[in-house]
């Protein structure tokens, strides 16, 4: 234990650390910026929310600043070249090519960017190093370095993050201090944000190394063999047995078949990926291998026949526009790796960074797509039932549809109205659009826009939702004379005497009500609440205030659910003062 702490130990420790510093500056530094924006968004009450979009965007670009990084230093490009233009790249991106701060998370569209434009990210910075090299082999142990690293970089980050964690916790308890929650966001913050990525980039040998690295983890082999490989096996099994079913029964395949069919080729392809340095010399590997991208093939067809008919019915979504992408992904490659002779392994991350791109940037991406194709199944219904006038949607109040296209019509429309409202300016008044654009919440602009063209219905399918007030462990009271603390499960059966006042309350859809003395009634309408969705709502949309002759009220919401339009399971504690009194609220 004593040699395990000594000052050579830890001299190798820090000097290793220092030079990934001395390495990957950028990394270290991009991780870091994260971690200190994300803990201010998570601590500080009243942060400004561009902190938290700049930690965002690190997160973001951390496997980008990683790849350029081995890039320059695997090529020998100009030094912080290639590392400047993604720094313009990121500035960009947070000017020009994101949402506004306060709305970020809640943007659907910047969320599938955030997602793909991550997965590429990783994606390039396994294959950087060799873009231009032909070494396979060389390149397969450099993708073995990185998947060590991280799950070594994650065992050792979750085992201290929740070790220092529980010692933080005992400290409290044992000693009876108060500690304030904020520093167990520090730990788990610092330690898999920051830590994670110095002890990732810490354990990456230099390239001459890998170069030369002739070595096969016993441990993955055992991992590749037993464990990937059987599940492999069970998927394909189940995916053969519902296709022979579908082809007996005739019948069409379900819109799930896809999800089934990508997770054995991830899979799969996984498998094959861990173990190909083992194909040359295992018989059975190599004819596994080759067998199953034949059997991939007609269960591609089949997947691409579930997208077909679930894009027919509801036309083309960005989730529906890359499960299609994928799919001609996976014929393309299946076919390859059925033909050739040559097993170029650099081509499944190489081409899935082009899939990634070309959806996202490409002249046809999923936006552009999804808006054109939804535009027109709208406009198709509008123009065959005459709903168009002078070019503005106009529907009489009794309008009947077939049901086909109801759905087509509800579904295009609900569509546009959340992820691309400025495809509806043309379709709608003046005064329609700019309601429509003044509201920044996806969800009520779905709702707002069937308002404005009368339509009576919307999906049948249940809306639910539910939010909580932020910071409403803290209350003003502003000099009240009164507290009631209750919520809405009491309404009808309990009331309080408060100055000779009975007070009972009822909710009712999106009403509250307080009835005193049996007689008088005071209400609060709460339909602004039923759309709100979230756990960082501000105080100020969760507070009411009313007046009878004897009293003045204000009513905190503090969190509830809505289903349907309705109100439900809401908390809420009510401020009494006199009407009398010289101050107020």
């Amino acid at each position: 234990m004593t040699n395990l702490f000594s000052i050579e130990n830890v001299n190798v420790v820090f000097s290793k650390f220092l030079k990934s510093f001395k390495r990957f500056p950028f990394t270290l530094l991009c991780s870091f910026v994260a971690f200190c924006c994300i803990i201010v968004g998570l601590t500080q009450p009243d942060y400004n929310k561009t902190i938290a979009k700049v930690g965002i965007l690190c997160i973001l670009f951390l496997p980008l600043f990683f790849s350029t990084e081995v890039f320059e230093e695997r090529r020998l490009t100009p030094k912080f070249l290639i590392r400047g233009i993604v720094v313009i790249a990121l500035l960009v991106l947070f000017f020009y090519g994101s949402p506004q701060a306060d709305y970020i998370l809640n943007d659907t569209t910047f969320l599938i960017k955030f997602i793909v434009l991550g997965l590429t990210f990783h994606l390039l910075a396994s294959v950087s190093p060799y873009l231009f090299d032909s070494k396979t082999t060389s390149f397969w142990h450099y993708n073995k370095t990185l998947f060590i690293n991280i799950l070594t970089a994650f065992i050792y980050s979750g085992t201290l993050s929740v070790g220092l964690s529980l010692a933080l916790l005992g400290i409290q308890n044992l000693f009876e201090l108060k500690i304030k929650e904020d520093w167990y966001f520090y730990i788990f913050g610092g330690i898999n944000i920051f830590f994670n990525t110095l002890i990732f980039v810490s354990k990456l040998p230099d390239f001459k190394k890998i170069d030369i690295d002739l070595d096969y983890p016993l441990g993955l082999k055992y991992f590749t063999q037993f464990v990937l490989l059987p599940l492999v096996a069970i998927y394909l099994s189940i995916l053969i047995a519902y296709e022979s079913k579908i082809i007996f029964e005739w019948t069409l395949p379900k819109g799930w078949v896809s999800s089934m069919v990508l997770a054995s080729a991830i899979f799969g392809i996984l498998a094959f990926l861990l173990i190909h340095p083992l194909k040359k010399d295992n018989k059975w590997i190599h004819s596994f291998g080759n067998l199953y991208y034949w059997i991939l093939l007609p269960l591609i067809v089949l997947m691409l026949v579930a997208i077909y008919v679930r894009i027919k019915q509801y036309g083309i979504t960005e989730p529906r526009y890359f499960v299609a992408l994928l799919a001609l992904w996976l014929l393309g490659i299946s076919l390859y790796f059925s033909i050739s002779k040559v097993d170029n392994i650099k081509l499944i991350p190489f081409s899935l960074i082009i899939v990634g791109l070309v959806g996202i940037y490409g002249p046809f991406n999923a936006f552009q797509s999804s808006r054109i194709n939804q535009t027109n199944r709208m406009v198709g219904v509008l123009v065959n039932k005459n709903l168009l006038k002078n070019g503005k949607i106009s529907l009489p109040r009794n309008m009947e549809l077939k049901k086909v296209e109801l759905e087509r019509f509800q579904a295009a429309l609900e569509y546009l109205s959340e992820r691309q409202p400025d495809a509806l300016k043309g379709y709608l008044t003046e005064k329609q659009f700019k309601q429509l654009k003044q509201e920044n919440s996806e969800y009520q602009r779905s709702e707002l826009i069937f308002k404005l063209l009368n339509f009576e219905s919307k999906y049948e399918s249940h809306k639910n939702f539910y939010f909580t007030c932020k910071e409403c462990e803290v209350y003003n009271l502003d000099k009240a004379d009164y507290l009631i603390d209750t919520d809405s499960k009491k309404r009808g059966k309990d009331f309080l005497k408060i100055d000779n006042d009975a007070i009972a309350w009822s909710l009712d859809s999106s009403k509250l009500v307080l009835i005193i003395n049996e007689t008088e009634k005071v209400s609060f309408d709460l339909n602004s609440l039923i759309y709100l969705n979230g756990n960082t709502i501000p105080k100020q949309k969760l507070t009411f205030e009313n007046d009878n002759e004897k009293w003045h009220f204000k009513l905190l919401v503090e969190n509830g659910s809505s289903r349907n339009g309705k109100l439900e399971n809401v908390k809420w504690k009510l401020f009494l003062k006199r009407s009398n009194a010289k101050s107020t609220f």
